[in-house]
This record gives C-alpha cells, structure tokens and sequence, in this order.
C-alpha cells in the first residue's frame, strides 16, 4: 500500500517483460498502520514467487506516526536485510530506495557482499526533507544522517532522481556530481484508462455534487490541512463534496477537526490499497494535489498528479515551483500558491462551475502522461542505466 510500493512494482514487472531477472528484497508489509496481516507474519525472512520474486526480512513494524518508532522500525529493516542478503538472491546491480536513509546506508555493504554495482533512487532528499519540516533538529543525529547519505552517494554507481530540483542539488554535492541521472516519474496508464473513458462519456446530470478527490499520504509533507480549511470556506451552495482517501501522521488531527464540527462536505476514509484508487478517481469530477510552502518542494513532482492526469481528471494543484510547471505545460488543471485556503477553495469552486472547461483540462493531462510518463517510458530509461553500470556490460 503507498505510491513508492505501487512504483516499484509496476517497474519491476516491465523490466522483467524486457527479459530483465528482478527480485524485490523488502519487509513484511506493514504500512500505514503497524500491523502485519495474515497471510504474513513476521519472521527472519521468506521467499514468494510469483510475477516478480519478493524476498522479505524481519522488520520492527511501526505505524506511519511518531518520529522515533519509524526510525525503529526503518533501522531493524536495514539490519535484518543485511542480515539475509547472503540468502537473497544474486544480483549484478542492487537498487536502493531512498528514504528512508538507514536503508541507503545498508545498501553499500549490501551490494559490496554481492560484487554487484550500487545504484540509490533518491525518492527525496533526506535529512533535507526531515530538517526543513522541523521533523530532525538534533544536530548529533543530523550529523549521522549526512555522514549516511555523503557514504551512500559515494559508494553509488549511478544515482538516479525523478525530478530536475533534486538533480540540481546532488550535482553540486561532491560525492554525487557526475552520477546523477533523472528519470521522471510514472504512471501505469493503462489501470486509469477505465476513469479516464468514464470522463469521456460525460460528467452526469449538471446539478450533481462536483466531486473532488485527495489520494495520497496525508503527512508533514502536503498540508492536507489546507484542503480542509479550503472546504470550510466555501459556501455550502456550491455542493462541492471532497474526500480524501489515504492515512499519515496528520490524518488524526484533521479526523479530530471533522468531528469537532468542520465542514460536513468532506469525507475522509482512510488508508485504501492502491488497487482501488483507479476506481476512485472513476468515481471523482476533479483531483486536488497539495504540498507544503517550503523551499525544499519547489523541486518536488508528487507521483499522485500522475495518476490524477491518467484518470482524465482535471487537478488543482497547491503548490509551486516544478510541479506548479509541470501542470501548467500539460494544460491539466489549475494552479494555486501552497498553503492559501481561500484561493484553493475558489479554484475548487471555479471547476465546479464550468464542467466542460474541467473536462478539457483532464482530457489534456490524460494526453501529456500517454506521450511520455507512462511505465513503459520509465522502463527504458532505467534499462539503459542498468546496462551501463552493470558488471561485465559494454
């Protein structure tokens, strides 16, 4: 469950339809709340095949709140996977997500054991990300976490980014200019095409509530909070309704404020495996994608703009900088300054009343992924990567 899970395995199952041998090393699934479910459980390690083998090692598994248990629950996964990686299979490129960071610094030995090349995905800039949110403010533990990550990016063979702000910020770093390779985020088109020829037949009757939908995490990073704000000040007349579907560390005190009253269109429901989110979006008129005002996000580009373009949907986005520019070259939907709950409520608003004008907005976004964001596009880009770094290739 969790966009990076989604992402990963929609790569892995398209390398392997290019003949690359892919298998997964990771922990028992636990995320966002804690809890390992039958048909797993807990232990040293298992092995499943299936589409694409997944080897799994012990994990101390956390809920997704509270800073000190993630860091638990992040560290016992680094160790357990050193641990086993002699009983995982062989490999000649190791591939490390990033954050969390203790994995990253795991992966150097990891690799090393393997004579395999090391390459890191930096998903996001850590300890930046945790030091500008407030998150990390000892200065002993963020000196660790530098040391972790100027060890990882000096250890790599390639490193590999998804947008153009993280890659700036790594090229001037020491230990990782020259490396750095972008590739885009992604999207698998195809599971949103069913939302997206539901939007192609129309909108229904003009006087139903204009459904608005928020899926993703709802953590220090989007502000989610905004959105909530956003639908308080609008007039109820509007019939606006918004749900947010998906879980994070701020979901109980927007749950909190709902039940104290807040605003009665909004509808929140949790965590949701990422196999009903196309369903979701079949079911929205509009997508709302929001991230915090710092400087940090003005080189981010939220995987869930993607899946809200592939499902046709027009987004409002609150947000600035590359992802700001990203929506407005695809002509997908609405752009709005981070954290301004009246404007992004009047955005909302706007969409509402001009239905067609919404239409055309997801039409477009659904026609900029197709030409060059899908899983497909990705999959190449990496396999050209992967050819160049590995062991023994020309």
């Amino acid at each position: 469950m969790g966009a990076p899970q989604a992402r990963i395995a929609g790569l892995a199952g398209e390398l392997r339809g290019r003949g690359v041998a892919v298998n997964i090393h990771t922990c028992f699934p636990h995320y966002p709340d804690g809890r390992i479910r039958p048909p797993f459980r807990n232990r040293p390690w298992s092995r499943s095949q299936g589409e694409v083998p997944v080897f799994r090692s012990a994990v101390y598994p956390a809920s997704n709140r509270g800073f000190v248990r993630r860091l638990a629950d992040h560290a016992s996964f680094a160790l357990s996977a050193l641990a086993t990686a002699p009983a995982a299979p062989a490999a000649d490129v190791v591939v490390v997500e990033t954050p969390p960071l203790f994995l990253a610094g795991a992966a150097i030995p990891y690799a090393r054991g393997k004579r395999a090349a090391l390459v890191v995905h930096v998903a996001d800039l850590w300890p930046d990300s945790a030091i500008e949110l407030g998150a990390v403010s000892n200065p002993a533990a963020i000196r660790v976490a530098r040391a972790m990550e100027r060890a990882a990016y000096s250890a790599a063979a390639a490193i590999v980014c998804p947008t153009e702000g993280i890659a700036s910020r790594l090229e001037v770093r020491s230990e990782s200019a020259g490396k750095v390779t972008r590739i885009p985020p992604s999207v698998d088109a195809d599971r949103f095409a069913a939302a997206a020829g539901e939007r192609e037949e129309g909108q229904g009757p003009s006087n139903a509530p204009f459904r608005v939908l928020y899926a993703g995490t709802v953590g220090m990073s989007q502000g989610v909070e905004t959105l909530l704000q956003a639908a308080e000040a609008m007039d109820a007349r509007e019939r606006v309704e918004i749900v947010i579907a998906g879980d994070g560390a701020e979901a109980p005190q927007l749950r909190a404020r709902l039940e104290r009253g807040g605003a009665s269109n909004v509808r929140m429901l949790g965590a949701v495996p990422h196999e009903r989110v196309p369903d979701l979006y079949a079911e929205a008129d509009a997508a709302v994608v929001l991230l915090r005002d710092r400087p940090l996000f003005q080189g981010a580009l939220p995987t869930k703009m993607l899946e809200a373009m592939a499902a046709a949907k027009p987004l409002v986005l609150s947000a600035s900088g590359e992802a700001a520019g990203f929506i407005k070259r695809a002509g997908a939907g609405v752009v709005v300054p981070p954290e301004r709950p009246q404007e992004l409520a009047a955005a909302l608003v706007g969409l509402s009343r001009d239905r067609d004008g919404a239409l055309a907005l997801g039409r477009a976004g659904r026609r900029f992924v197709e030409k060059g964001y899908t899983r497909r596009a990705a999959a190449e880009r990496w396999i050209e990567l992967l050819r160049r770094v590995a062991p023994g290739e020309p």
